[in-house]
């Protein structure tokens, strides 16, 4: 099964993204090899808790085709 990555925009507290700045910031500073912004981590921190949604709930509910 091909997996197709798409943008998403969305508007977060500035709070928010400012821990999102830090934990990549952090993540650089552990692995400099490794590129991190915050973006990419927003984005696996919202992939991982949809994935847990979806295996809890067996599919992903209030979904219509």
């Amino acid at each position: 099964m091909k997996t197709t990555k798409v943008q998403l925009n969305l508007y977060i507290l500035e709070s928010y993204r400012d821990m999102l700045q830090r934990m990549a910031a952090e993540r650089m500073l552990r692995d400099p090899k490794r590129s991190s912004c915050a973006s990419k981590i927003g984005a696996e921190i919202i992939c991982e808790y949809l994935e847990k949604l979806k295996k809890e709930n067996g599919g992903m509910p209030n979904v219509k085709p």
